[in-house]
């Protein structure tokens, strides 16, 4: 009992005072929830701290096992197991694992214990990060801390891992939301180093050269199939670093070859008119 509700207790009429400060079993339960949630708070916290030193960007590009780790919320729910496939297409030669170690924004990771120390303590060491689930307003209108996501930068670095940011796609119909998007990312990649996914530019491109794409979901907002797709050869090209634009190919099942070789295209063209990492790493 702290010190304001001593007070108002003492206050209260003695028939009132059972109730008001007798401490049911649901407050004291309340009490020790909302400690055990502070306490797993200060933990995660100590380890995120415990795990940022300074660091420099790897591309690991060329190791023969590529262990990826993503974090994100709805919009990496999909990607992980159409991302291994595609790598393991367009690169036959690489052994791949993708995992998404949590779902949600940045700045609720950032807070989760066990997420964090999935990613700083594991059993094999990733040697990729996904990035996904910056918070950002919609309407534009407002703007949210970068700082968690900046952070798992820095600790996908500590650990010698490759950090990718993970702008998503733009809404069906929406021409600029997913400029502003990149252009959000592109401000945390200039304050921690980081390689930057064009996902924008590979989307606009292939919805310009074919308007009829379904790429978006029902809902408008989150990725179909070939949505899904297109922004895994996005990653892939990073990820690997070789181009993706070698022809017609097939990945996924429902779209022609020749299809998936124009996505492959779009992919490849983005990041040859936005590179994803610094070319000093």
């Amino acid at each position: 009992m702290n010190k304001y509700t001593g007070l108002l207790c003492l206050s209260l009429l003695p028939t009132l005072l059972l109730s008001a400060c007798g401490g049911s079993g649901a407050s004291n339960g309340d009490s020790q929830n909302n400690s055990a949630q502070d306490q797993a708070r200060e933990s995660a916290t100590d380890l995120v701290k415990n795990y940022i030193k300074p660091a420099p960007l790897a591309v690991n590009s060329d190791v023969e096992h590529y262990q990826i780790a993503m974090v994100g919320n709805s919009h990496s729910s999909g990607l992980a197991p159409t991302l291994k496939h595609t790598i393991e297409t367009m690169a036959p030669d690489k052994t791949v694992y993708v995992e998404v170690l949590g779902f949600g924004f940045t700045d609720n990771l950032i807070n989760d214990y066990e997420v964090v120390k999935r990613f700083t303590q594991p059993d094999t060491p990733w040697t990729h990060l996904i990035i996904q689930g910056q918070k950002y307003s919609q309407s534009m209108s407002k703007s949210y801390s970068t700082e968690a996501t900046r952070q798992w930068v820095a600790m996908a670095k500590t650990q010698g891992a490759t950090p990718i940011l993970f702008p998503e796609h733009p809404q069906r119909g929406n021409s600029v939301e997913g400029g502003y998007v990149h252009g959000i990312h592109k401000s945390i990649a200039a304050a921690e180093p980081s390689c930057l996914a064009p996902i924008a530019k590979a989307w606009y491109g292939a919805l310009a050269s074919r308007p009829e794409l379904a790429l978006h979901a029902a809902d408008g907002n989150h990725a179909d199939s070939l949505g899904i797709l297109l922004s895994s050869l996005v990653f892939t090209q990073i990820i690997t670093g070789q181009s993706v634009d070698t022809g017609a190919t097939s990945i996924v099942a429902g779209a022609s070859p020749e299809l998936q070789g124009e996505l492959a295209q779009h992919a490849a063209q983005a990041i040859a008119e936005q590179p994803a990492c610094p070319e000093n790493t």
